[in-house]
């Protein structure tokens, strides 16, 4: 573990190997350990019950949005808290058993995500979709099944892994396909934090909450007022199903500034005057470039 001065040696991540949250995690901590985890619960798990130092997890796609079940974990680990954000070009490519022509290919499996970025490429060439519980794990199967006919759509990064040829890279239909990453550490270790490339702790300080308005008329507009007040920047704000009760709706914000620091400190304070609770996730360095995939 990573305390008293022992090197790190474990990021939990979700998928298989070669999936784009590996690269994700080879980023945000050069040389060490990556251990893939089913779920996303099951990576909240291993961090909580301190079975790894850090963990690395999705939470939005510029083309699908949210990762809706990584920010109900969020909410439900008060210690694992955001220490880093990273942004990743997601690039896929059509995989394949060694030897196979792209011609002899009449089906690729993935995740539905990704076979909705590269519908044009496979409707192209008259590629069949099949739909794969992840990238990696596509990858992974088709490797094992060695059928020339089908083939996987995944990174370069599982073609290594798996030991499989890349028949067309960057499928993708847009190449603006993004996704943010969070590298969590248990109550916000700043030794692990500090782990990670200078490179990508250098932009202006960011922090994440999520909180509950009280149930009063204008409480949302209310909670959002001391922002605009004191001039603080607004980067994101979603409202989620707070899973408490039908129609009970929690609020998850991202804005430039520390809590700890005014006026930060004093709009968080005044939004806590029409809320019912208000829960920090973390404050940590804002990504500031776009990292290419490996």
């Amino acid at each position: 573990m990573a305390h008293g001065g022992v090197p790190l040696t474990n990021v939990a991540y979700q998928g298989l190997a070669g999936a784009f949250s590996e690269a994700a995690a080879a980023a945000l901590f050069p040389g060490a350990s990556l251990l893939p985890r089913r779920t996303f619960a099951e990576v909240f798990a291993a961090l909580e019950a301190d079975e790894v130092d850090a963990a690395v997890v999705p939470v939005e796609n510029t083309h699908a949005g949210s990762v809706a079940d990584v920010y109900d974990l969020l909410r439900q680990h008060d210690s694992a808290k955001i220490v880093a954000e990273l942004i990743l070009r997601v690039s896929h490519s059509l995989l394949a058993v060694p030897g196979t022509r792209l011609e002899d290919v009449k089906a690729a499996r993935s995740h539905p995500q990704a076979l909705a970025q590269v519908e044009e490429f496979l409707r192209e060439h008259r590629i069949q979709p099949e739909v794969a519980f992840d990238t990696a794990g596509a990858a992974a199967e088709i490797a094992e099944g060695g059928d020339p006919a089908i083939a996987a759509v995944a990174s370069r990064r599982a073609a290594g892994r798996y030991g499989l040829d890349v028949l067309a890279e960057a499928i993708e239909t847009s190449r603006d396909n993004f996704t943010r990453f969070f590298a969590l550490a248990k109550n916000g270790d700043r030794e692990i934090a500090e782990r990670i490339p200078a490179a990508l702790r250098s932009g202006p300080t960011k922090t994440s909450l999520v909180y509950k308005t009280a149930n009063l008329p204008g409480a949302l507009v209310r909670s959002l007022q001391p922002f605009a007040t004191a001039w603080l920047q607004l980067s994101k704000i979603e409202s989620r199903p707070s899973r408490a009760a039908p129609w009970d709706y929690v609020f998850y914000l991202d804005f430039e500034g520390d809590p700890a620091v005014w006026p930060s400190k004093e709009a968080l304070s005044l939004m806590r005057t029409c809320c019912e609770w208000q829960q920090i996730l973390g404050t940590y360095p804002a990504a500031t470039k776009v990292i290419e995939p490996d």
